[in-house]
């Protein structure tokens, strides 16, 4: 591996299945247009389907086994006043070096001397290798906490709305400008630092889906609006002169199915005498997180008869509830890439369950049906990456990449090492491998891209 003199910008858009990449009612002519230049395809996600496990696996080239971010939301078997939901979602309970266990390829730029920046990039809080930070948060005080100061108060001096961040990343009715608002800044920091890497991450299509399910007309509308927005980014690195020697990467974190219906785990729990949401901490004797279309399940019980006895009464228990799809004991952990007995036990679940694809898992209860019809959202992700609605997208496009090309599926935990195998490091102890097919003067493995392998409109 040789030291790149090329820069590396690389878009993160949440939500954005690989189903879309053909569909005639999708208008990306950006988009598109990298795919042209570049090379391009369908990539399997990681299990589960949470964006701040998978971008961690984007991060690391790792399963959650090794890095450690298990979900979007875990229990916390330590936490400070006994057990409690710990959540990455948000970056609310951890900063980014409590938790993730593997070195990143933004970790790795930094180490060949390169200037990095992330904006709105999940799993960054605090990082230390992040020289221009822009966490992702959705609360307004940790923006004010955590963000690089320096940038924060040039971004107030500059009279962008940051004040409002979190308001619009909470509000989905409101997450165009949350965007609008990440261009803004990764813009700025453009044209103010020209950084060697800039990590950037959009929400929309995810928040649409949530709320209006697949293909609709709002969804199709988020998606020409956040290619809207990457036409921005390269407008702008071509004004700093920046555009010819940066390699553009575009991927998604995963794919979407509709739902109808939901699973409130803990409700059945309830029903059972086993949990207790008033008293959670010192109460509950068996809970259940949501990761959307899956949920784990975590046992308290110190007496390990009594603990067994249970973790096999509640597997029995869901198999039996209608819409639970499978349930994973932890022998079948490793091959879901989840830890095994002895490693992560702080945070590894005692049971995990897959809904089928019509259903999610909600934490909390509301009402008294364990499985409800009407789903509290419309589409929903966190089902098993096998699944074909659940591939997210892969696109890379400049100066060292094939131009034209569509690979076979490659999988996410193979993005770190091909950005790093660009920066010239190595990772080690990953599980993913370097897509090397991408770079020019390397055998490719895949086919030329003709007009009508994408729809365009």
């Amino acid at each position: 591996m040789t030291t790149n003199s090329n820069n590396i910008v690389i878009v993160s858009i949440d939500g954005l299945a690989q189903f879309y990449m053909e569909d005639p009612n999708v208008h990306m002519p950006h988009l598109h247009a990298l795919v042209k230049r570049g090379t391009a395809a369908g990539m399997k996600s990681i299990f589960p389907t949470a964006t701040w496990a998978i971008h961690t696996s984007l991060a690391t080239g790792c399963y959650p086994r090794k890095h450690g971010v298990l979900g979007n939301w875990v229990i916390d078997r330590n936490g400070p006043n006994g057990p409690r939901v710990g959540e990455h979602f948000g970056d609310r309970t951890w900063s980014k070096e409590e938790t993730v266990l593997k070195e990143t390829f933004y970790d790795a730029a930094k180490k060949k001397g390169w200037s990095t920046a992330s904006i709105c990039w999940p799993k960054t809080r605090n990082a230390p290798t992040v020289d221009h930070n822009i966490p992702e948060f959705y609360e307004q005080e940790l923006f004010e906490q955590y963000s690089t100061p320096a940038l924060w108060s040039a971004l107030k001096e500059k009279g962008l709305p940051i004040e409002n961040y979190g308001a619009w990343s909470t509000d989905h009715a409101r997450g165009h400008l949350q965007d609008w608002l990440t261009t803004e800044i990764a813009k700025h920091v453009i044209e103010e630092h020209q950084p060697n890497l800039l990590m950037v991450h959009y929400l929309l299509p995810d928040s649409y889906q949530h709320d209006f399910g697949t293909r609709s007309n709002e969804v199709y509308w988020s998606l020409s609006y956040i290619d809207e927005q990457i036409g921005k980014l390269i407008d702008s690195l071509k004004a700093q002169g920046l555009w010819e020697k940066t390699n553009m990467f575009v991927v998604s974190d995963h794919g979407f199915v509709d739902t109808s219906w939901t699973f409130y785990p803990n409700l059945l729990f309830s029903q059972k005498g086993w949990f207790d949401l008033a008293n959670f901490e010192t109460n509950t004797k068996v809970a259940a997180v949501s990761n959307g279309g899956s949920g784990y399940v975590y046992i308290h019980e110190s007496d390990e008869i009594k603990r067994k006895e249970l973790i096999r009464e509640v597997y029995a228990l869901l198999l039996e509830t209608e819409h639970v799809k499978h349930v994973y004991c932890d022998s079948e952990f490793h091959s879901l890439g989840l830890p095994e007995v002895g490693e992560l036990d702080d945070h590894r679940p005692d049971l995990v369950f897959e809904m089928e694809e019509d259903c999610f898992v909600h934490y909390g209860f509301e009402g008294a049906e364990v499985i409800a019809k009407q789903a509290k959202f419309k589409g929903m992700h966190g089902f098993s990456p096998e699944l074909d609605d659940m591939k997210a997208i892969f696109v890379a496009s400049g100066p060292d990449i094939e131009e034209g090309i569509h690979l076979p599926e490659v999988n996410a935990i193979d993005v770190a090492p091909t950005l790093t195998n660009l920066i010239g490091y190595e990772l080690v102890d990953i599980d993913g491998s370097v897509i090397n097919c991408i770079r020019k003067g390397e055998p490719s493995i895949g086919t030329k891209y003709s007009d009508t392998l994408i729809k365009r409109k």
